[in-house]
């Protein structure tokens, strides 16, 4: 009788297990599916955002100079909001350690060229209507001990200065060709690398370094630079 008990444990167990496994795995599908499902949908995304901000470069340079200054900051305005939540829905499947996906290499890939674009935009701003911002293009990478401190960083001054500091993360981890060609440009050879109005500083800078240099660069009064001008 006991040892008809100890085998009926031992099916039951069994079957608890397998049912587990089985609800596991279907939960894991169900789970991996509405993942490709929000890349696809973000992909899309992308591509219209994409295809929007290279008309945009194109209408721009056909505008009256009069009107350019004011056609440029809306449009700046304007696109630099897309990048925020696609940047989110990326570092969420980063942290999930799916960054293997093809759709998740190319939703990246694009990701990079738009925010490239975007920092070009404000650049061309800068230059033609004299903006008083400043643009820092951040380069990071796989196995970079100190680009977590950066990043913190950087997003404390972003909080602080708002929108007279435009920050351009570039994961030149992602294989694009853009990326390469920027890195030799700037002679970026490793991370963190800051490129702050052209110039480039190689190695992990704290935040009192960061303002030293941007703090000049404004032409208003800023309170959060107050010691750094």
């Amino acid at each position: 009788m006991a040892r008809k008990l100890t085998k009926n444990r031992y099916v039951a167990a069994f079957l608890v297990t397998v049912v587990v496994f089985v609800l596991g795995f279907i939960l894991g599908s169900a789970t991996s599916e509405r993942k490709i499902l929000e890349l696809e949908q973000l992909s899309r995304q992308q591509d219209a955002d994409f295809s929007s901000l290279q008309f945009q470069f194109s209408y721009l340079e056909n505008v009256p100079p009069e009107q350019s200054c004011v056609v440029l900051s809306r449009t700046l305005e304007s696109n630099l909001k897309t990048l925020g939540p696609s940047l989110k829905k990326i570092e969420g499947y980063e942290a999930s350690g799916d960054t293997k996906n093809l759709d998740y290499i190319l939703l990246k890939r694009k990701y990079t060229v738009a925010n490239l674009r975007y920092w070009l935009l404000a650049e061309k701003s800068k230059l033609m209507c004299g903006t008083d911002e400043v643009s820092i293009l951040y380069f990071y990478g796989k196995g970079c001990s100190q680009c977590g401190d950066e990043s913190y960083i950087l997003e404390q001054l972003k909080q602080r200065l708002g929108d007279s500091l435009l920050i351009f993360p570039i994961d030149a981890s992602i294989d694009e060709p853009v990326t390469d060609i920027l890195r030799a440009q700037y002679k970026i050879y490793g991370f963190p690398s800051l490129v702050i109005d052209g110039k480039t500083y190689p190695n992990y800078m704290s935040m009192p370094e960061i303002l030293t240099e941007i703090c000049p660069k404004y032409y208003g009064d800023y309170e959060f630079c107050g010691g750094y001008k």
